[in-house]
């Protein structure tokens, strides 16, 4: 939003309006005789005398009948919308002054400056009682179209010295302009040498020239006065500009914040992160100039896409090969064991032999037998494992291995993989970060409340009969002194991948990359009850062409067992290899990264932005 100037929105509440009579041709003003003329320059070398000496008021009523005499004259017209300025300026510094001790007085003054100029913006930003306005204004009241010079298109060449204010009216003759002076201007000699230039090239060396600034009044008048702190205060237009910032953050905005404030020497900047917002005020030019800027950063900015490919190889190989053989043999008692058998199962045998499964007359060693080989009831795995008999009767002797020979022949496999495919976008020299994984909570440290510590010292304490250790623990939200909470404190640690990618884009469209991985895992291990973490981080710059892929793999874990077992020495003769068996593991986790920049938005590629000239402000370094 463009504030409109106080000399324009003073032009618009003139009884004769400057810019309607410079509008009309000479031939439709009306005819002023050589008396009201004299009047005219009478009273506004009067008013001009008062302007100088302060008496802005009298010399405000001065320069109101000069253009009321001969309203063809566009100095008269100009000097009244300086006085007026000045006037309403200095009554409400007065009402500022008198505000705190007088009130009634103060709003008596802005009153008064109400009346010669009610359009004003200062005015406007006080109510009828003399302090900041409270109402809403509305947007036809605060709000009005930019003044900007509108010269003819003709170039002109100067090579001339002489008095500044001459060679000002002469160039504004020259393309179509009238203007008009401060009254506090002093006039300099200056030499001017221009070939070929426009309205704008020219007036610009004019007021470096001549340490001056110029003012639209409207769209063909100017006022021209000196370039002080003063008069850029009183003349510069302020303008107002938003500008939009989706999903910038704090910091992003805190660096265009510093580029209006230290470059452009705008003081009045504003950033909401919250809405994403920019707010400038400043003089027209500047605000101009950080738009431009603000343009091309944004333009300039190159955005990268990057395709994550993550798999996780899991493989796993377990082969049992080999004959286990006898490692044990024993000799026992054949009569022996079968009798330990039938003393366990004294009362089955009852049954057996009372049923008729069992002849009453059969033998120690045929109950036995029956048992364990027929109805598989005996417990006995020396009779189980025999496979001698020596000798007969009570002195039979058995020979039992102590296990069955068995033949292995087995074949395990397995291979896992596991994708993540995921899309990253990110802009120039921004951070991305990716992570996969989860978040595990550890214990560093433990809190307890002071209720169980202060028990024994607040034990029959009462006050006002009521007793201090039931209102501790009513405080405390416990049931008792003798009870107290414990309140752990956790800390979150990231288990499984992070990588961390800053693009660089070239010139070359080239994407220099600032690479970090990170793997964090448990280490099955823990330190005072704390879990111990295994970590492993790899950082590297490289380059990488647009379109191309980069791939890491890293092995994070392998496991190897071997374990054989036979017969000490057997296994080394000739012929006996298989008697030997062999089992084997093999276990390992491999992790492939496949990362690949996509420039999906190019920025210029110039080496420099765009050329701003800045006219340098008195003040200004």
């Amino acid at each position: 939003m463009v504030m409109a100037s106080t000399a324009q929105l003073s032009a618009q509440t003139a009884t004769i309006r400057p810019e309607q009579a410079h509008a009309l041709p000479p031939a439709v003003l009306p005819a002023v005789s050589a008396h009201r003329r004299l009047a005219a320059e009478s009273a506004f070398l009067k008013g001009a005398k008062q302007l100088q000496d302060g008496a802005y008021l009298p010399a405000l009523q001065q320069f109101e009948d000069a253009v009321q005499l001969n309203p063809a004259k566009s100095e008269y017209a100009s000097a009244m919308l300086v006085a007026r300025e000045h006037a309403v300026t200095k009554l409400l510094q007065q009402a500022a002054m008198l505000l705190p001790t007088d009130r009634a007085a103060a709003s008596q003054l802005v009153e008064q400056a109400r009346r010669l100029d009610a359009t004003n913006p200062r005015v406007l930003q006080h109510d009828v009682q003399g302090t900041t306005a409270s109402h809403v204004v509305t947007q036809e009241e605060q709000a009005a179209p930019s003044v900007d010079l509108r010269p003819d298109n003709s170039m002109h060449s100067y090579h001339e010295r002489g008095d500044s204010k001459a060679l000002v009216l002469k160039v504004a003759s020259d393309y179509g302009l009238r203007a008009a002076f401060d009254a506090d201007l002093t006039p300099k000699s200056i030499r001017l040498d221009v070939d070929n230039v426009h309205a704008d090239e020219a007036l610009r060396i004019i007021t470096l020239l001549g340490g001056t600034m110029y003012v639209p009044l409207d769209e063909h008048t100017f006022l021209l006065a000196a370039n002080t702190v003063e008069n850029r205060q009183r003349y510069d237009r302020l303008v107002q500009e938003t500008f939009d910032l989706p999903g910038y953050q704090a910091d992003q905005l805190k660096d265009f914040v510093s580029i209006a404030q230290q470059l452009l020497d705008i003081r009045q900047v504003s950033a909401s992160p919250l809405g994403g917002k920019l707010v400038v005020r400043g003089p027209a030019d500047r605000v101009a100039a950080f738009e431009r800027v603000f343009k091309d950063l944004l333009q300039g900015t190159n955005e990268v896409v990057f395709d994550l490919k993550l798999y996780s190889v899991d493989k796993s190989h377990a082969r049992n090969l080999g004959v286990v053989l006898p490692q044990s043999l024993n000799l026992f008692n054949v009569a022996s064991e079968a009798q330990t058998v039938v003393s366990q199962n004294n009362a089955l045998i009852s049954q057996l032999v009372s049923s008729g499964v069992l002849p009453a007359n059969a033998t120690t060693l045929e109950i036995a037998a029956y048992l364990i080989f027929v109805a598989g009831l005996g417990s006995s795995s020396l009779l189980q494992n025999s496979f001698l008999l020596l000798g007969g009767g009570l002195t039979a002797t058995a020979v039992s291995a102590g296990n069955i020979p068995t033949i292995n022949l087995a074949l395990t496999q397995s291979d896992a993989r596991t994708l993540e495919d995921v899309q990253l976008r990110t802009s120039d020299q921004q951070r991305a970060i990716f992570r996969s994984g989860t978040r595990y909570p550890i214990q560093t440290s433990l809190f307890s409340d002071i209720a169980s510590s202060t028990a024994t010292s607040l034990a029959g304490a009462t006050v006002n009969g009521v007793s201090l250790s039931s209102l501790l623990a009513s405080y405390l939200g416990t049931n008792s002194l003798g009870s107290s909470a414990v309140i752990p404190q956790v800390q979150y640690e990231d288990i499984g991948l992070t990588v961390t990618a800053t693009p660089r884009v070239q010139r070359t469209s080239d994407v220099a990359l600032q690479l970090e991985v990170k793997l964090s895992a448990l280490a099955g291990t823990s330190l005072n009850g704390i879990p111990v973490l295994d970590s492993r981080q790899f950082s590297s710059n490289l380059t990488v062409h647009d379109g191309e892929t980069v791939l890491m793999v890293s092995n994070t874990s392998r496991n190897e067992t071997a374990a054989m077992s036979g017969a000490p020495g057997l296994s080394e003769l000739p012929g006996f290899q298989s008697t030997t068996n062999r089992n084997e593991s093999d276990m390992s986790s491999s992790l492939v990264l496949l990362l690949t920049p996509h420039i999906v938005r190019h920025g210029h590629m110039q080496a420099t932005g765009p050329y701003i000239p800045l006219t340098s402000r008195p003040g200004e370094d």
